[in-house]
């Protein structure tokens, strides 16, 4: 199935959720600072492993950094 994740094509399996989603893209779900929308709505941290992803879904995850 391909999902656009920050402006890029990707080709994921059928049926991935947002959580998995991060783990196939080598990002840790637990870690504190990341944010996801999906389709332009943010959704909780808490709905990750429930929020399943459709063909041409356009998902945005923004995380923050420390510095300066």
């Amino acid at each position: 199935m391909k999902i656009h994740v920050n402006g890029e094509k990707k080709e994921v399996r059928l049926n991935i959720n947002v959580y998995d989603l991060l783990i196939a893209l080598e990002l840790e779900p637990v870690q504190a600072g990341i944010a996801v929308a999906v389709d332009q709505v943010v959704i909780p941290k808490t709905a990750w492993q429930e929020t399943k992803l459709c063909e041409n879904s356009d998902v945005e995850i923004i995380r923050a950094v420390q510095g300066g």
